[in-house]
């Protein structure tokens, strides 16, 4: 037992775990709270919010799901009601969390990607042609892709059940374990278990696979959405070039075009807030198997991973939707589309040459 003992001081210890669990609890109330106002809204106001209403309840639905599930686990994880079971069970709880924050992820690219069409497209796109893009066809197109957001990640996550379920997790008896070995062992707390994890019955496969998983999910997303930026903005700095904004409406179109590129952006921006300390976490954890580091140093990064990642759902729900006059315009009554532009500009005729 001693060696048991000594084999877990450099691992986080309960009340380490704990607090990191209680801070879970408190931020992941304000995303679901965000999250869960926006797709009620949303939903009521259906007809006012018009297409765009769409995209809007799939991104709450998937940061308030992952939230949802963080939450619960957090709950579970301090409450230590069946320890054993609640380890076994976070093998599933954990990656389902993860599995709605990348579909949140992929919405943030098709996001992105409707942006990029709505704010060149308006004025590209000549007003005999507006019958070519009409709604039917317009959502068409789009099923395919809310289709792809939603089914990849799940598909990912089913073949992870799976395979789990071949590989069952060998539980140490309770009264066989020291009180730092039930607390680290039986926790459930994201990224907790880290390679060469001391635990008996833990997979080093499947946790490797989720680490790799999500450092590609959030860098694809970094790189997609950079993409649309770069080729948003020479499409800016052109007709800026051409003179293509003139006076009359210069005011208006360049507040519509930094408005609607500015939440695309800052939804990107969140993801990489939110993140980036959990990439961190990942790339520095590989210095407790190379240069033999305590699990303890990395204490800090643990809390500031915690309260990045438990804060994106409250800050998209800010970025697309509280923080955007539209949006509140929209729910309050007024007729604004959120991303497209029905009309264009009253001094559009006179670019005709």
């Amino acid at each position: 037992m001693n060696e048991l003992n000594i084999s877990y001081t450099g691992f986080l210890d309960k009340q380490q775990i704990d607090a990191l669990s209680i801070l879970y609890i408190v931020l992941l109330s304000l995303s679901v709270t965000g999250s869960f106002s926006v797709l009620l809204v949303s939903i009521v106001r259906w007809r006012h919010l018009r297409g765009q209403v769409h995209l809007l309840v799939q991104l709450a639905l998937a940061d308030l799901l992952a939230a949802v599930i963080l939450l619960y686990t957090s709950v579970v994880n301090i409450m230590k009601v069946h320890p054993d079971t609640n380890a076994t069970d976070c093998l599933y709880r954990l990656p389902l969390s993860l599995t709605f924050y990348f579909i949140s992820f992929l919405l943030a690219i098709i996001y992105a990607w409707k942006s990029k069409n709505a704010i060149q497209g308006w004025r590209e796109r000549a007003a005999d042609d507006e019958d070519e893009y009409t709604w039917c066809r317009r959502q068409i197109t789009a099923i395919p892709m809310y289709a792809f957001a939603w089914l990849i990640p799940l598909a990912v996550y089913f073949a992870y059940v799976c395979t789990q379920l071949i590989i069952p997790a060998i539980l140490v008896p309770i009264n066989d374990r020291s009180q730092d070995d039930t607390s680290y062992c039986n926790s459930c707390i994201l990224f907790l278990h880290v390679w060469e994890d001391p635990c008996i019955g833990s997979d080093i496969y499947h946790d490797t696979f989720i680490r790799i998983f999500l450092v590609i999910a959030v860098l694809t997303v970094m790189f997609s959405c950079t993409v649309i930026y770069f080729k948003v903005g020479k499409w800016y700095e052109r007709y800026m070039h051409d003179g293509l904004f003139p006076v009359e409406g210069d005011g208006h179109s360049r507040r519509q075009f930094k408005r609607v590129f500015s939440t695309a952006r800052n939804i990107v921006l969140v993801i990489l807030f939110c993140w980036a300390p959990a990439l961190l976490l990942l790339l520095l954890s590989l210095l407790m198997i190379w240069a033999k580091v305590q699990q303890k140093s990395f204490y800090g990064l643990y809390v500031m991973q915690a309260a990045t990642v438990s804060l994106q759902g409250f800050l998209n729900s800010m970025v697309y939707a509280w923080r955007r006059p539209n949006f509140t315009e929209a729910v309050l009554g007024e007729n604004t589309p959120l991303l497209r532009y029905d009309r264009k500009a009253f001094f559009e005729e006179s670019l005709r040459r």
